[in-house]
Parts: C-alpha cells; sequence; structure tokens
C-alpha cells in the first residue's frame, strides 16, 4: 500500500467545519478538479471545477504580489486629472518627492536629478 504525501492529505478536522477553499488547498494541484469536486461531495461539501481552479490560482499568488495588490488599486483610485503646474509649497506633490527621495537615498536622487537635467538642457538646446 503506497505511502500518502502529508503534504497533500486532506486536513483533519479538529472540531472546526473545513472550509471549501481549505479542502481544496489541502490536496493535490495535480488532482483533476472533475475529481477534486468529486471527493468535496463526498466530505458533505459543495463547489464548481471553476471553483476549484479559481483556490488553486489564488493560492500560487506571491505573498508580494498579494500585498501589492491593494497599493495597486489605490493608485487606480487616484483623480484621473493631474495638474503640471508647479504645485504651492508643501503641495502633495513636493511631499511626494520628498518620500522619494528618502526612499531612493540622497545620493541616488541627486545623480537621477542631474541627468533630468541634462536631459532637458539637450531637449531646449535642439541637441
Amino acid at each position: 500500500m503506497p505511502k500518502k504525501n502529508a503534504k497533500h492529505a486532506a486536513a483533519p478536522t479538529s472540531g472546526k467545519k473545513l472550509t471549501k477553499a481549505a479542502f481544496v488547498r489541502s490536496l493535490p494541484d495535480t488532482m483533476p478538479a472533475k475529481d477534486v469536486v468529486a471527493q468535496g461531495v463526498a466530505a458533505g461539501l459543495e463547489f464548481s471545477e471553476k471553483y476549484v481552479y479559481n483556490t488553486r490560482s489564488s493560492a500560487r499568488v506571491k505573498p508580494a504580489a498579494r500585498a501589492a495588490a491593494p497599493r495597486a488599486a489605490a493608485v487606480k483610485a487616484a483623480p484621473a486629472a493631474v495638474s503640471h503646474a508647479p504645485a504651492a509649497s508643501g503641495g502633495s506633490s513636493e511631499a511626494a518627492f520628498r518620500k522619494l527621495v528618502l526612499d531612493l537615498g540622497i545620493a541616488r536622487a541627486k545623480s537621477l536629478l542631474s541627468e533630468v537635467e541634462s536631459k532637458l538642457a539637450a531637449l531646449i538646446s535642439g541637441r
């Protein structure tokens, strides 16, 4: 009799009801979705093959991508109109710039500003 892989064995129930997602994640990814659904029905859970695919794909997302998702949504929710006019002293653009300088480090920020200045000067002079 072959040994079961402990990683892929169904999660033991300790008095708590097993969630559908936990059940799907407890089975091997190589198991066909149709078989996962069949085992779920046998365990008293009801879900579709699509649910299996969605749960497995969510489990594969890297933690860094999961953490970046709320930030990406916040960036998309930002106002569409962006003013290129100089901001008043202490404006949000300046605050963002200061934060960026701190994140990059002063030396790298100066280097980048120098590059921008030289490219801008070249653009203005027509080179």
